[in-house]
């Protein structure tokens, strides 16, 4: 209950607007009519009957809206289900307001001043007031359109990476299950040892997987670990090189997007080939401040329509679409002396 009073009494506050936007157009009007007030000799009568008008009209309106949130919010509570005030709503609760608003203002006004209640000038004043009341509700109509649509595209966001990181966890599983099960068929005294250190990795793969961006240096562990595991697998037919900034533990890059990309080199560039290959690894800051990863793999070349068929590559794609949009700037290049190189940007920063 206290949660949506709350709820009640911000929805209320974003109507205060009006309170000194009503005390501006009066004064507006006083200004218009100042040479006449001068004239007359009644200046600071005047002033005292606009900021009448200026403070009494907002604040009914003010009140109107909430009295109308409270009715709102009882009947939700009731009911059970979210009811809205639509625009139409929206418009007559500012147009009863005002023209209360305007009534008690000329009340006062003429208990206290003696001004005429002239049937003219409160006419004249709902036309102008509504005018006023139509214009701004379809601007905020539209503002808050605008902000729940975003607000919609940012939660479909989420829920796609949510999608995407789930599939990577057994992404990395049925890869590393596949290199265990050869071990095994194979009768390596390895297979046993690479248990062990399989579980040891997943378990620390798990902890990363439901981070947004991890710490650098937690990354390339995990990669370390894994490839260590492979050499098991490979022997002399894999190698590696990591370079590793000195600063690691305070980068941040999306989770687990590095371990697939070594993944990725293993399976389609090392494995393949009867040679093996090299991978190496490395990370550099750019001139405009963003971080650079590349993993390069001295294997096989990169074939597209191998790597097309899996999910890894595609949704790293997606991830960083996501956290960085067109900034990270994805590709993956074939040179005939290094090999094939998979690279990104990131900004190394931590996202939650």
């Amino acid at each position: 209950m206290r949660d949506e009073w709350k709820q009640f009494w911000s929805r209320w506050a974003s109507h205060l607007w009006r309170l000194p936007f009503g005390l501006v157009i009066a004064l507006v009007f006083f200004l218009i009519a100042f040479p006449e007030w001068r004239r007359s000799g009644k200046t600071m009568i005047g002033l005292w009957i606009t900021a009448v008008y200026g403070l009494v009209i907002p604040v009914v309106v003010a009140l109107c809206f909430g009295l109308a949130y409270a009715a709102r919010l009882q009947i939700s509570l009731k009911t059970g289900r979210e009811f809205k005030v639509s625009l139409p709503i929206n418009i007559l609760i500012n147009f009863v307001g005002l023209a209360l608003g305007l009534w008690l203002a000329m009340w006062i006004n003429h208990a206290a001043f003696g001004v005429p209640m002239a049937g003219v000038n409160f006419l004249g004043s709902m036309v102008f007031g509504g005018m006023i009341i139509v214009g701004f509700s379809f601007y905020f109509a539209y503002k808050q359109a605008k902000e729940e649509a975003l607000a919609l595209r940012a939660e479909a966001a989420e829920a796609r990476y949510h999608a995407l990181e789930n599939q990577m966890r057994p992404h990395f599983l049925f890869n590393a299950l596949n290199s265990l099960a050869e071990l095994i068929e194979s009768g390596s005294e390895d297979a046993a040892e690479t248990t062990y250190k399989l579980s040891d990795l997943y378990r620390r793969i798990l902890a990363n997987s439901g981070l947004k961006t991890a710490r650098l240096d937690s990354e390339i562990e995990i990669v370390r670990s894994y490839l260590e595991l492979e050499q098991l697998r490979f022997g002399s037919r894999l190698s590696f090189d990591i370079e590793e900034p000195e600063n690691s533990d305070e980068i941040f890059l999306p989770s687990l997007t590095l371990q697939t990309l070594v993944e990725n080199a293993v399976k389609h560039g090392i494995a393949p080939s009867v040679e093996g290959g090299r991978i190496e690894i490395a990370i550099s800051q750019q001139p405009n401040k963003l971080y650079r990863l590349s993993v390069t793999n001295a294997g096989t070349r990169y074939q597209p329509q191998v790597a097309a068929n899996g999910t890894g590559l595609a949704n790293t794609r997606a991830r960083l679409d996501l956290l960085y949009g067109h900034h990270h700037q994805f590709k993956i290049e074939c040179d005939g002396q290094r090999g094939t190189t998979a690279s990104f940007n990131f900004t190394g920063e931590k996202i939650d």
